[in-house]
């Protein structure tokens, strides 16, 4: 066990805390669009944790766009698990969700 790296450790950059909600559409696997207001857990330059009430395949393609919390990009699901009653799902965005860690002024999520 001491020569395993937990998957957290190998992270290219660190997560940070944020919490809020935002509207994701995407389409599932039967070809039908489906829209969801989920809720943020963290957040990285290049990937979110939401939480959502519905499962989503690995490789779903999902869009952000909220230009109030800054993330904005296309990602795909990279896991989907099911933890305390929700879908926690973790996002890869390879173009970057466009968040700046080190912005003067990170607006709250509007529905806070």
């Amino acid at each position: 066990m001491a020569n395993q790296v937990r998957k957290s450790e190998q992270r290219r950059q660190a997560r940070q805390p944020l919490t809020g909600k935002l509207r994701i559409p995407w389409e599932d696997a039967e070809g039908k669009q489906q829209v969801r207001t989920v809720e943020l857990e963290d957040i990285s330059r290049s990937g979110i944790k939401i939480r959502v009430d519905v499962q989503m395949a690995p490789r779903t393609y999902v869009t952000v766009n909220d230009r109030e919390i800054g993330i904005m990009g296309r990602g795909s699901v990279r896991y989907c698990r099911y933890e305390r009653g929700k879908y926690s799902v973790g996002l890869e965005f390879t173009g970057g969700t466009g968040w700046d860690p080190n912005a003067p002024t990170r607006p709250q999520p509007r529905w806070q």
